[in-house]
């Protein structure tokens, strides 16, 4: 196909982050949907920790599954991970690669996962809602981004 029979109409990241904030999810529901990522990874222990300060506030959810690489948590951060077409375990309640990114974003503005397989350094990534706005790309941080700019790793 040629460049001018078609026009790129990519989502802007600004726009689309923001919209992924309401898909409905309550408290409970979002935390319901996060622990159900423990579950699918074989967590035997979830634990979830509440803290609350005003805008220093945070959930963190931790559990003992399986972990993921570096590459396989860059894809999990990547909204519309999954293709509902596609085969998958029957013990994995996902379907469509939205549910870590849309229950968080439902409840916060800023989504850090860290995560470690066996025999590996920790993988961290975030997506930084005021950050996506205010740069209008779908920019995923890096630990060393965190470092860099002394930004908290929650």
């Amino acid at each position: 196909m040629e460049e001018n029979e078609y026009d790129i109409a990519e989502p802007r990241a600004s726009v689309m982050i923001e919209s992924l904030r309401a898909f409905g999810y309550d408290l409970k529901t979002a935390i319901s949907d996060l622990i159900d990522n423990s579950i699918t990874a074989g967590a035997e222990n979830i634990w979830v920790d509440f803290y609350w300060n005003g805008l220093s506030s945070f959930i963190r959810i931790t559990d003992d599954g399986t972990g993921m690489s570096e590459q396989r948590l860059i894809e999990a951060m990547r909204p519309g991970s999954r293709n509902p077409l596609e085969k998958r375990d029957l013990k994995d309640l996902g379907r469509f690669g939205l549910g870590l990114k849309t229950a968080s974003f439902s409840q916060c503005r800023r989504l850090t996962v860290a995560s470690k397989v066996k025999d590996s350094k920790t993988a961290i990534r975030r997506w930084d809602l005021d950050y996506v706005a205010k740069i209008d790309k779908w920019y995923l941080l890096k630990q060393q981004l965190l470092i860099l700019h002394n930004i908290s790793v929650d």
